[in-house]
């Protein structure tokens, strides 16, 4: 098994970057800016080969991504993300992705075409199958959908799910947005910080006509106000660490969390993470060698 982690940014950024990193294999490219108005961004690839080695670079970097982005004053300016190579989703426009199948037992994930009938109903979600990754079939986003399911028929945070809003952080093509809809919740923000998946995301919404419920905003928690009954964040661990209270803090007393994205090796680490930022655990879960935390906010 082998993964590459890509880092983005800004040219200046990314080589004081590579700087720190002298002596680790590196393949800097350019790649194309998110939008016309950006500026020029650059890349470097690391590749590790096993998730343990992964995490521990992952850690590494976001302590040095943190102190460049410090030291430029660039908030935010360096992204990262993470592929593993063994595993895939189907690519755009596969074959692989063109029949409709399960990835918990309520919902039903439909790839859209507009040359069929579609049947809208609260067990389907329809995704857009020219933009494939993020189709509901990697582990850690089974893990969530089951978590919510779980969920939806109960009444935590003192509310019924029907009245709770829902904040997907790193939404990606929105499909735990949707979900959480699907599902019975209020209303959704979905925030993701890559312009090509917010253009997804919306483009699931509104196929999903659901578009006056859910609002995608592109960026990270700066484009978040207020608190909600749930949080859900399915992002790479360096994301995680690098979150210190944002979760608590947009999280209403008695609120729950579903943090995933990461390892089954790291869920001791994760749990010591967010508990150090106030949270309680209420489970731990595992699939496939990834894990998922069910935290709440008890303040």
């Amino acid at each position: 098994m082998e993964f590459e982690i890509a880092i983005e940014g800004p040219t200046q950024a990314i080589k004081e970057l590579s700087r720190l990193l002298e002596g680790v294999t590196l393949r800097p490219g350019n790649v194309p800016p998110l939008e016309p108005d950006s500026l020029p961004l650059e890349s470097i690839c690391i590749r590790e080969p096993s998730p343990e080695s992964v995490d521990r670079r992952l850690l590494a970097l976001s302590a040095l991504i943190d102190k460049v982005e410090a030291e430029g004053d660039l908030r935010d300016c360096l992204k990262l993300r993470v592929r593993n190579l063994a595993y895939s989703e189907p690519p755009s426009g596969s074959e692989h992705f063109l029949v409709p199948f399960n990835p918990i037992p309520s919902l039903t994930i439909q790839p859209w075409s507009s040359e069929h009938i579609h049947r809208f109903d609260e067990h389907t979600i329809f995704l857009d199958p020219h933009n494939a990754f993020g189709t509901g079939k990697h582990p850690t986003t089974r893990l969530c959908l089951e978590i919510l399911a779980s969920l939806a028929p109960t009444n935590h945070c003192e509310r019924p799910f029907a009245e709770w809003s829902v904040l997907d952080f790193g939404c990606g093509t929105g499909i735990l947005a949707i979900a959480a809809l699907k599902l019975g919740a209020k209303e959704v923000l979905g925030v993701e910080i890559d312009a090509q998946s917010v253009k997804t995301a919306l483009k699931n919404t509104r196929l999903n006509r659901l578009s006056q419920r859910i609002q995608i905003e592109q960026g990270s928690w700066d484009r978040v106000g207020g608190a909600y009954e749930l949080i859900l964040a399915n992002v790479v661990p360096s994301v995680l660490f690098r979150m210190d209270d944002a979760i608590s803090s947009h999280l209403k007393k008695g609120g729950l969390a579903v943090v995933s994205g990461f390892g089954e090796n790291l869920l001791e680490e994760m749990t010591r993470f967010f508990s150090g930022m106030g949270l309680i655990m209420l489970n731990r879960f595992s699939l496939e060698g990834w894990g998922a935390l069910l935290m709440t906010d008890p303040s």
